[in-house]
């Protein structure tokens, strides 16, 4: 009994540290209401010129420095009226900007100093008074970026005379900021809980440290087919003995699981105490650098670490050829499509609910984001981080029980850890198919391959496909008239309506090929000499405590993801 208190401990801690985690962090929704204001005027535009340029300017006290959630939307019935909305200090300064074409709708964070601003629109009839509110307001990097803008909203296409009703709302209010006694308890429950991690890791070890198991493996390749038989002769692949291998597996993980959130949550604060301003205007680079920091450069060595002394078992290498991995690439996208879509689907069944908008945080901060940290951060670093995490030490010391408990492992692993639904059905699916061809090559360059190449086309070609489009037509103005009147953003929109095509045609030459592996028994697992049956291995997966431990460490990752929009913080 006395052997489990730390494992008891552990589980009893677990979720109130991720609730925790939210209230030190969460600031997706706002706290105490500073503004929030409702107006209509009637705005006239005749031969060509505006009888007011400026709408109705709404004053605000900020009483401290801080972050502040800006809500905001403007419509204006008539065609004809490009807005633009700024909030300037006492100095006449602005501290923010933006513009839009009849419809915006806005919820975002921006940080304010103490002081009086004022909330204002502006109206343009022309390209000449809009340049003006531009340079004014430093809105744009640089004259060319401004005139590719310029040339996107197409002024000579606005009605010249027209006559509408303008409204305009606009809330702030104070973001959310916890206590500073929520963050320290925060910090001591994560360190009590990696503490506890250890120590169960450490007395396992010794318990098992007495026992010897050895195993041989053989591997033959069949030319003709093209497929791998693994074959495995083991001494001692027992029930006994795949329950102590999962259990190993189960604690490792869920330490590296809860390090990793220990020290994104550590940084996050730091950086926002230390930092505020930085982090709110460059949030994507600070997502990435997140990302970099907590798994790349802490969470693999610590893994790496962790599983060094579990025995592990070499995959015999076996060829499957160009033409024999060109398949994999196009299951990967018969698996990706239907899981985003059933992702998205329950992703906005959860959040809608609760007042918020079902959009995909991550996708937003792709959108948002710079192509070449995407490039590197995502597309590189991300696939062979993870295909060394999730497949090769993960595989290599669970395969001595057998390929089939290894690559359900590998996949549930893998789609849990993501911590979010919009992911975690896709990223199952794709870890047992990286999992199952890892297992048959033994070569950890495909699976690495295969996920660069997911990631390069979700991440980057679709992303920069997108943010094209809304760069030539920031308003997202998709009549024919005005298609016909700006060929490039007709042309940006083929090349997403493109982008997206092209994945659903690989998605079902996926399902053929995989309809054609199945009727072939390719995906036929042979199995090791003494080793569990499928019944058996996972009865073993179900009923492991520490396998349990890290799964309740990723259930906290989706507690992270989903509690603030329900509590509203």
């Amino acid at each position: 009994m006395k052997k489990n208190i730390p494992y008891i401990l552990a589980m009893i801690l677990m979720i109130p540290f991720f609730v925790l985690s939210v209230l030190t962090t969460g600031s997706q929704g706002s706290g105490k209401e500073i503004l929030n204001t409702n107006m209509s005027w009637t705005v006239v535009k005749e031969d060509g010129v505006i009888d007011s340029r400026e709408g109705m300017p709404v004053d605000v006290t900020i009483e401290e420095d801080g972050n502040y959630n800006l809500s905001f939307s403007w419509d204006v019935k008539e065609p004809g009226f490009f807005t633009g909305m700024t909030i300037k200090d006492a100095a006449g300064n602005t501290v923010y900007n933006t513009s839009a074409f009849q419809l915006q709708i806005s919820d975002e964070n921006i940080f304010l100093k103490k002081g009086n601003y004022t909330i204002n629109t502006e109206f343009f009839a022309t390209e000449d008074e809009f340049r003006e509110f531009a340079e004014e307001n430093n809105a744009f990097k640089s004259e060319s970026e401004l005139s590719d803008y310029v040339s996107a909203i197409g002024f000579d296409t606005f009605n010249p005379d027209s006559e509408a009703v303008f409204s305009f709302s606009v809330q702030l209010a104070k973001t959310y900021t916890s206590p500073a006694w929520v963050k320290v308890l925060t910090a001591l429950t994560g360190l009590a809980i990696i503490a506890l991690c250890v120590i169960i890791l450490t007395t396992n070890r010794k318990c098992n440290g007495n026992t010897n198991e050895s195993t041989t493996a053989t591997a033959k390749t069949d030319a003709i087919a093209g497929t791998a038989t693994i074959t495995h002769n083991a001494t001692t692949s027992t029930s006994d003995n795949i329950n102590r291998g999962l259990d190993n597996i189960g604690i490792a993980y869920a330490i590296f699981s809860i390090v990793i959130t220990c020290v994104q949550l550590l940084v996050s604060v730091g950086f926002g105490t230390l930092f505020p301003g930085f982090v709110q205007s460059n949030s994507v680079i600070f997502s990435l650098m997140l990302v970099m920091i907590s798994v790349d450069l802490i969470g693999f060595p610590l893994i790496f670490g962790l599983t060094r002394k579990i025995p592990a078992r070499d995959i015999p290498k076996t060829k499957i050829g160009f033409f024999g991995f060109i398949p994999y690439i196009f299951m990967t996208f018969a698996i990706l499509v239907p899981g985003m879509i059933v992702g998205t689907m329950v992703h906005r069944l959860i959040t809608l609910p609760f007042g918020g908008d079902g959009s995909n945080v991550v996708a937003e901060l792709l959108v948002g984001s710079n192509p070449i940290p995407r490039i590197i951060v995502i597309g590189i670093l991300a696939p062979i981080f993870e295909e060394l995490i999730f497949r090769k030490l993960l595989i290599d010391r669970l395969s001595r029980y057998g390929s089939f408990i290894a690559i359900i492992v590998s996949g549930l692993f893998f789609g849990l850890f993501h911590g979010n639904f919009s992911q975690f059905f896709f990223a199952t699916g794709i870890g047992f198919l990286f999992a199952f061809l890892y297992s048959k090559t033994g070569k950890i360059h495909l699976t690495i391959i295969l996920h660069m190449i997911v990631n390069m086309y979700t991440s980057v070609i679709t992303t920069t496909a997108v943010q094209n489009l809304v760069k030539v037509n920031p308003n997202m103005d998709l009549s024919q008239e005005f298609l016909m009147a700006h060929p490039e953003a007709a042309a940006a929109l083929g090349a997403v309506g493109l982008v997206y095509l092209t994945m659903g045609l690989f998605a079902i030459i996926g399902i053929i090929c995989f309809i054609v592996f199945a009727a072939t028994k390719k995906f036929k697992l042979e199995k090791n000499e003494g080793e569990p049956t499928k019944a058996e291995a996972l009865k073993a997966l179900a009923t492991s405590k520490y396998v349990w431990l890290f799964i309740l460490s990723t259930i906290g990752l989706f507690i992270f993801s989903y509690l603030p929009v329900m509590i509203g913080i």
